[in-house]
């Protein structure tokens, strides 16, 4: 399923490093934003609320109660409406909401 992104984003190939960054410092600020020395991209939200991408496209959330791992075919970054939501081949989605 599909939605109208309210602030034209659309969705991005999650191995293309430079687009998730870009993405994920809009997402969450740029100095919230991480490189591990596997090139693994984390975006930190205070407490252990996160969001990484790891080079091969495999995310990691977690928030307290709520957490996902899985390997999106695309990111969706919406920014007005604080959403990020992975779309995964099955046509299952998985959003994670901007604290």
């Amino acid at each position: 399923m599909r939605r109208h992104i309210t602030d034209g984003g659309g969705g991005i190939d999650p191995t293309d490093r430079t687009a998730v960054r870009g993405q994920l410092e809009r997402f969450a600020g740029p100095n919230a934003v991480t490189e591990a020395d596997d090139g693994t991209l984390r975006a930190d939200f205070g407490g252990r609320t996160h969001v990484t991408v790891a080079p091969d496209g495999a995310i990691d959330t977690g928030m307290p109660l709520h957490s996902f791992a899985g390997t999106p075919e695309r990111l969706v970054f919406d920014h007005d409406s604080g959403e990020l939501r992975a779309e995964l081949d099955d046509g299952s989605i998985y959003v994670f909401r901007r604290p």
